[in-house]
């Protein structure tokens, strides 16, 4: 899928980072840029537009206030100086909240947000599997990895190793927490301090280690509640 984006701000050099941190990204494209609300709401009318990178401090109209104007807003990432309208924004069903300067990490951890967002609001779990799919940087490249084809995902410290089904493991610089937090609960789970598993993928388990093929994986002893889930997607 291919996410069309607008970018919402009134000043230049914001437009110019996030323009740039979009042509970095596979599956999000370009589709223009505004610098007031009413230029926005011109804009809506003449192109579908799924996602909108919005400043909150515009003139004539706040990016909160637009927001609460649309009938069918598209699905926002809010990107502001400001960190105390934080709790608005996200009482407004909002991907995330970027506080400038956007770094590209924190700009694509809120993207990944959205892959996952976009899994939440999927009502069949099959379908969700099989079309999700997270970025990593991998080698200075942007990575897709589809969620279907994760069978594990071992810390290493400050990196990551994702085992997938074909090729050899991908080594990521980002911390086990973060991406936790980007796996859909459902179809993954944390049984140890070092190691998420995909439900789908395991073969056997026992009280003490899961089986994913021939690969025996430990299970830690603070993370024995991840055996219910396992038993109750088996």
């Amino acid at each position: 899928m291919t996410w069309k984006c607008l970018i919402a701000d009134d000043e230049p050099p914001a437009i110019k980072i996030i323009e740039k941190y979009i042509s970095m990204v596979e599956g999000l494209e370009l589709a223009g840029a505004c610098q007031n609300a009413f230029e926005v709401m011109h804009f809506l009318k003449s192109q579908h537009i799924d996602l909108i990178f919005l400043d909150i401090n515009m003139p004539k109209l706040s990016g909160i206030s637009l927001i609460k104007t649309l009938p069918e807003p598209p699905k926002i990432i809010f990107t502001t100086a400001y960190k105390e309208f934080a709790a608005k924004a996200f009482d407004l069903d909002a991907i995330d909240y970027l506080v400038k300067p956007v770094s590209f990490e924190r700009f694509l951890k809120a993207v990944n947000k959205l892959s996952r967002h976009d899994l939440t609001t999927i009502k069949n779990e099959t379908i969700a599997r099989q079309d999700g799919f997270l970025y990593f940087r991998v080698n200075r490249k942007m990575m897709k990895v589809f969620l279907a084809d994760i069978l594990y995902i071992e810390s290493l410290i400050d990196y990551i190793k994702i085992y997938c089904r074909n090729g050899p493991p991908l080594l990521v610089r980002q911390p086990m927490t973060v991406v936790e937090a980007m796996l859909p609960s459902l179809s993954f789970a944390r049984i140890h301090r070092s190691f998420i598993v995909s439900i789908d993928q395991v073969t056997a388990f026992t009280a003490r280690d899961v089986e994913i093929g021939d690969i025996e994986i430990p299970i830690g002893r603070l993370y024995s509640d991840s055996l219910k889930k396992l038993r109750k997607n088996k």
